[in-house]
């Protein structure tokens, strides 16, 4: 193909690059996974699940379901939050940094549990 021809089918090629109706070979970059939310039960003294895995920007809700009035802490981590002590409702936090997290509740020692983004 030479001359016009050439030049039509480029044309095309690269208006169809930039509807994004073809993607580069090389370079490509892939479309992060949309952030989740891990659902974490604060019970009578212990947190259901006990160990949590999630992405960098994905969101942890702890949900109160006991009687007794606790409160989430992180004590080891990259990123530090605590709830208000409670006995019903939600907290919740996104979490911004890659790592481990040791999450306890301050008011019952041995209430505790561990959180991994990566």
């Amino acid at each position: 193909m030479h001359g016009k021809g050439l030049r039509i089918t480029v044309a095309a090629f690269v208006a169809a690059l930039g509807f994004g109706l073809v993607a580069p070979a090389i370079g490509a970059q892939t479309t992060p996974a949309p952030p989740v939310t891990k659902k974490v039960t604060v019970n009578d003294n212990y947190f259901k699940p006990k160990k949590v895995t999630l992405a960098v920007g994905d969101k942890v809700t702890w949900k109160w379901e006991g009687f007794s009035a606790h409160d989430v802490t992180v004590v080891k981590g990259p990123q530090k939050f605590k709830s208000k002590v409670q006995s019903s409702g939600t907290f919740s936090r996104v979490i911004k940094k890659p790592g481990a997290y040791a999450i306890v509740c301050t008011l019952h020692p041995g209430m505790e549990m561990s959180l991994k983004a990566t």
